[in-house]
C-alpha cells in the first residue's frame, strides 16, 4: 500500500515538470535536434533547478533516516502531494506567451513519457528505502531527459499517422484539378503576402487560405482535411521550414501551380547551418513548379536575385528598388497609413492602404502582382488594398487610453526589424522598444543583435528589453553608442514590458512591440 501511495505521488509531483519540458518540445516544433540545441543552452539552470528539489526534500530525508520510520514511503508519497500541490498552484499563475497546446500528438507524447515513469518506478521500488529517498528529487531531470527517449520512440508512430492524414490530404487536393494552388514560401513575409493576397484573389475566385501560421506538412494537412472543398477555385498554401529538404517535400505534396518566394534572409541557421542551405531550400518551391507554373520573385532580394534557377517556368518579378515587372514607387508615409504606385508594362497605378512600412509595400506589390496575372482588374485591386485590414501583429497599430501600441511581435528577423525602426523614426510623439531580440541566426546572432542595437539608439527614446542573458548584445551594443543606461530597461517578460511601458507612456507616444519570442526562448 505505501509503495502504491508513493508511485501515486511521484506521478502527480512529475505532472508540472514534465508539461514544462512537453512545453518547450512543442516550442521546438517537435524537432530533437532543436530540443537538445535547448538543453545545452539551459543546462546550468536545470542543474540549478534540480540542486533546488534536493534542498527541498533534504529536512524530509534527514528526519525519515535518523527516526528510522516504518511508514517512510508513505510519509515520502504525502510530501510528494503537498509538492505537486504547490507545484499545480504555482503553474496556474503563469502568463505564458505561447500556452501548451494540447494535441494528440502531445497526449502520446506525454502518455508515452508516463510509461517510462512507471518504468523506472518498477525498478526504483526494488531498492531499499533510502536509496528510494536518495533518488527521488532526480526524478526532475528524467523528465527533460525522457522527451529525448520518448521523442526518438515515438517518432515512428508519428510518421505513420502523418502518412495516413497526408496521404487523405492528397486525394482531397486533387479532386478539383482546376484549382489553382499558390505555394508562398520565403525567410519573412509569407504570411503578410497570403494575408494580402487572399481579398485580392476573393475579387474573382472562391478562396481558401492555410490559417495563422499553419505553415509545415501537419498543419497545411490539417487545413486540407478540414476546410478545403471541391468548390474552392484556389489555394493558398504558406510553406515554412526550418531544415533542409522540407520544402521540397512541401511542394511535392501539394504541386502549386504557382510560386512565392516574399524574402530570403538569415534565419533559421542553427538548423539550416548556412545561407546557401537557406536560399537553395526556399528556391525548391520555384524548383518543384510545373513546365506551365509561374514564379513570383522579389528582385530588390539579392538572395533570390542572384538565385540561377534551374526550373525554366514563366517568372514574374515585384520589387520597389529594383527595374521589374511590378515596381512599386513613390511612397508617401500619411496620418492615415501610405500612398504609393505601381507600374506594370508603362502604366501607373496609384494605390493607397492603412498598412505602414516600406515591406508592407512590397508584400502588396507582390500580392497584386499575382492577382492581376490572373485575371483580377486594377481598379478592383485598387479598392480591396485602400481597404485592407491591418495584418495582425505585423505593425498593428492599438490605440490605448494614453498611448498608441504599434505591434510588430510576429515579426523575428533583422531586415522585417530594421523596416518597423524605420516606421517608428516616421512617427511623431516619443519612442518607446520592446524587445527580446532575435533567434535561430545561428553564429550570426551576436552581430544582427549589436547592429539591431545601433538601429535602435537612433529612433528610440527608453529602450525595454526582455530577457537580460538573450538581450545583452543589444544592451552593450546600446551603451556603446551613448545611449544613457537610465534609458534601457530589462524585465523578464512581455506582460512585464507592457506594464511598464503603460507606467510611465504619455499622451501620443508610440510604443513598438519588435518580436515577441515563445516561452522556451526567453531568459
Amino acid at each position: 500500500m505505501d509503495a502504491l501511495m508513493y508511485s501515486l505521488g511521484l506521478l502527480l509531483f512529475l505532472f508540472v515538470p514534465t508539461k514544462e519540458a512537453l512545453h518547450i518540445f512543442q516550442q521546438n516544433h517537435y524537432h530533437l535536434d532543436r530540443y537538445c540545441i535547448w538543453m545545452i543552452d539551459k543546462a546550468e539552470e536545470k542543474k540549478a533547478q534540480c540542486f533546488y528539489y534536493i534542498l527541498l526534500f533534504l529536512p524530509m530525508l534527514l528526519l525519515l533516516v535518523f527516526f528510522s520510520h516504518p511508514n517512510i514511503l508513505a510519509l515520502e508519497a504525502l510530501l510528494l502531494f503537498i509538492y505537486a500541490y504547490i507545484m499545480m498552484k504555482i503553474d496556474d499563475e503563469k502568463v505564458y506567451v505561447k500556452p501548451l497546446s494540447y494535441t494528440h500528438r502531445l497526449i502520446r507524447q506525454m502518455l508515452f513519457q508516463y510509461l517510462l515513469y512507471v518504468v523506472c518506478l518498477i525498478i526504483l521500488l526494488q531498492m531499499s528505502n533510502l536509496i528510494i529517498l536518495l533518488l527521488t528529487p532526480l526524478f526532475y531531470l528524467v523528465c527533460w531527459g525522457s522527451v529525448i527517449i520518448s521523442g526518438w520512440c515515438m517518432r515512428f508512430v508519428e510518421k505513420k499517422i502523418q502518412s495516413h492524414y497526408v496521404q487523405d490530404a492528397k486525394r482531397m487536393l486533387k479532386e478539383n484539378p482546376k484549382r489553382i494552388t499558390i505555394g508562398i514560401t520565403g525567410s519573412y513575409g509569407k504570411t503578410s503576402v497570403k494575408t494580402i493576397l487572399y481579398p485580392l484573389l476573393s475579387n474573382r475566385y472562391y478562396t481558401l487560405m492555410t490559417p495563422n501560421s499553419y505553415n509545415n506538412l501537419m498543419g497545411i494537412t490539417i487545413t486540407i482535411r478540414s476546410q478545403l472543398k471541391g468548390i474552392h477555385e484556389a489555394f493558398l498554401c504558406e510553406m515554412g521550414a526550418d531544415h533542409i529538404h522540407e520544402i521540397k517535400r512541401l511542394a511535392q505534396f501539394v504541386n502549386p501551380k504557382i510560386g512565392i518566394v516574399t524574402a530570403i534572409g538569415p534565419q533559421h541557421l542553427q538548423t539550416f547551418h548556412s545561407m546557401e542551405n537557406i536560399v537553395h531550400e526556399k528556391m525548391q518551391l520555384i524548383e518543384q513548379l510545373p513546365s506551365d507554373g509561374i514564379a513570383f520573385l522579389n528582385r530588390d532580394n539579392f538572395y533570390i536575385r542572384d538565385y540561377e534557377l534551374q526550373n525554366e517556368v514563366k517568372t514574374v518579378w515585384f520589387s520597389i528598388d529594383q527595374p521589374s515587372d511590378y515596381q512599386a514607387r513613390q511612397l508617401v508615409y500619411h496620418a492615415e497609413g501610405m500612398s504609393f504606385a505601381i507600374c506594370n508594362k508603362g502604366v501607373t497605378y496609384a494605390f493607397e492602404t492603412k498598412l505602414l512600412g516600406e515591406h508592407n509595400v512590397r508584400n502588396i506589390t507582390a500580392a497584386v502582382a499575382v492577382a492581376h496575372t490572373l485575371g483580377v482588374p486594377m481598379a478592383a485591386l485598387q479598392k480591396t488594398v485602400r481597404e485592407l485590414p491591418y495584418v495582425e501583429h505585423r505593425l498593428q497599430p492599438r490605440k490605448t487610453a494614453t498611448y498608441t501600441l504599434l505591434d510588430n511581435a510576429y515579426n523575428s528577423n533583422p531586415e522585417g526589424a530594421k523596416e518597423s525602426l524605420a516606421v517608428l523614426r516616421q512617427m511623431p510623439g516619443r519612442h518607446v522598444l520592446i524587445t527580446p531580440g532575435f533567434i535561430d541566426l545561428g553564429d550570426v546572432k551576436q552581430e544582427a543583435h549589436k547592429e539591431f542595437g545601433k538601429q535602435i539608439s537612433r529612433c528610440a527614446d527608453e529602450v525595454i528589453l526582455i530577457g537580460r542573458q538573450q538581450t545583452k548584445d543589444i544592451y552593450e551594443s546600446l551603451l556603446k553608442e551613448g545611449y544613457s543606461r537610465e534609458r534601457v530597461h530589462i524585465v523578464a517578460s512581455t506582460a512585464e514590458a507592457l506594464q511598464l511601458a503603460a507606467s510611465y507612456a504619455k499622451e501620443g507616444d508610440i510604443v513598438l512591440i519588435e518580436n515577441d519570442l515563445p516561452d522556451a526562448f526567453n531568459h
